[in-house]
């Protein structure tokens, strides 16, 4: 049963780390180099963030399908998120670890459905809790990842905690989410790449086989009896 849940959390996982990549893709493609001269003016323009969609607020322009698929990868994410902490530590969570599970799952769904909405009607759409929403969703992801990461079992488990640590918005935003104009471009692949990288490392473990354990052999104690002299 723990292998299948492993399973389930590692593919919905990359699952969202890939329609996080793909939203990216959405802003950037065609105006932004993923290496290479970015000092252009369309680049320039794009890393205005009058085009973020994580998530989208006032003042706000569309770029493609991205704050759909943004909103569709938080989804994802949340559904991820229900057995993640029995998946990586093994264990069930206690009652105030389930009441925070619950609190981070809501607010990941309130802004990943404000997104997919915004994106599908073409204007902001916020979160039923406004700005508390916003902040949890900041703030509870990175603290329950961490909690896991100080509780998992095994290294691969432990390392997928770090890597989704690091793809959290409020990782990105004081650090590789900062570009010389607004936001710096492509900055929502490489949370798409940890994402998907966690659950690469979730999956790796799921599959791996236990190493089998030598029987130790014990041999037999020769026990000799006293000599008689002829």
């Amino acid at each position: 049963m723990s292998r299948v849940v492993k399973v389930w959390v590692a593919t919905t996982l990359m699952a969202s780390g890939g329609l996080v990549h793909a939203a990216s893709w959405q802003r950037w493609a065609g105006a932004c180099p993923w290496r290479g001269n970015q000092e252009t003016r369309s680049c320039e323009t794009r890393m205005d963030h009058l085009y973020d969609f994580l998530p989208p607020q006032e003042p706000w322009l569309p770029a493609g399908a991205a704050a759909q698929l943004a909103g569709a990868s938080l989804l994802v994410l949340a559904i991820a998120l229900l057995p993640l902490p029995w998946a990586l530590t093994g264990r069930r969570p206690g009652l105030p670890s389930v009441a925070a599970l619950l609190a981070t799952v809501l607010s990941v769904t309130d802004v990943g459905l404000a997104a997919l909405r915004s994106g599908l009607e073409g204007t902001v759409v916020s979160p039923v809790g406004s700005n508390v929403t916003i902040w949890c969703w900041l703030l509870l992801p990175p603290l329950l990842f961490a909690g896991v990461a100080v509780f998992a079992r095994g290294w691969a488990s432990g390392a997928a905690a770090v890597l989704l640590i690091l793809a959290s918005p409020l990782v990105a935003f004081f650090s590789y989410a900062i570009g010389p104009w607004d936001a710096q471009p492509w900055w929502e692949a490489i949370s798409g790449l940890l994402t998907g990288a966690a659950g690469a490392f979730v999956l790796a473990e799921a599959i791996r086989r236990p190493a089998r354990r030598r029987d130790a052999q014990v041999e037999p104690t020769v026990v000799s009896g006293p000599r008689t002299l002829p």
